[in-house]
């Protein structure tokens, strides 16, 4: 029998899957992504396609672009770790117009999975709450919480968090001549570029996507990267 190497999943991540597994041992065949999103009670057909995008670059699962069932299972064990740590919500920032003022707070935090720091200090890690629509597309929408690493060093086309005029903004990071272009990403032409000088600072770069559904716990949604 082949040895399969133990793949790290975090603890939703690790539900899910299990989930998965279940429901295509009992069906005989591939759940479809509504049903997905039924099952696992999840906000969105996007929230499903997250998940399986992240199985799928762990190796545990396949797609097949064009099936309505194409989801495919790959015998890998998997590993999950308990530790957990508390990050500080320090502000909320805005997905729409410059007009969330970034003030840092300090008092209340969310618990997570350690290994969303990805391998990062715990000292460098905030939490953020989104506020607005524009960025709906990239995975970011009105109430959620997004993890940021506090750093400058960004590339394009991330997703970051930057402080104008002492207001906080989320959009994907763009560069142009001698411009930083902060975009928002949204099929809604009223939102607009946000075009700064080249030597502008970034405050943080956006880890990772908590999302708190209408009922139930936060769940975590892998950041989506590139394609927007």
């Amino acid at each position: 029998m082949k040895n399969y190497p133990a793949v790290p999943l975090t603890p939703k991540q690790e539900r899910f899957y299990k989930n998965l597994r279940t429901l295509i041992a009992r069906r005989k065949k591939s759940p479809t992504v509504v049903e997905l999103q039924k099952t696992m009670k999840l906000s969105s057909p996007r929230a499903v396609s997250q998940y399986l995008e992240s199985l799928e670059k762990k190796g545990l699962i396949t797609r097949s672009r064009y099936a309505t069932r194409g989801i495919s299972l790959i015998r890998q064990s998997i590993k999950t770790t308990a530790q957990t740590v508390t990050i500080p919500l320090i502000a909320s920032a805005g997905c729409d117009n410059v007009n969330v003022l970034a003030q840092r707070t300090f008092d209340e935090y969310i618990c997570v999975s350690s290994d969303l720091l990805q391998g990062r200090k715990k000292q460098r890690v905030v939490s953020i709450k989104a506020i607005g629509d524009s960025m709906n597309e990239a995975g970011v929408n009105n109430g959620d919480y997004v993890l940021v690493e506090i750093t400058d060093a960004a590339s394009e086309d991330d997703l970051v968090v930057a402080i104008i005029d002492g207001f906080a903004v989320i959009k994907k990071l763009e560069y142009a001549n001698n411009a930083v272009i902060l975009k928002p990403v949204s099929s809604d032409p009223d939102y607009k570029p946000i075009i700064m000088r080249r030597d502008f600072t970034i405050f943080g770069k956006v880890l990772d996507i908590i999302r708190r559904p209408q009922h139930g716990e936060l769940e975590i949604v892998p950041l989506v990267s590139g394609g927007y």
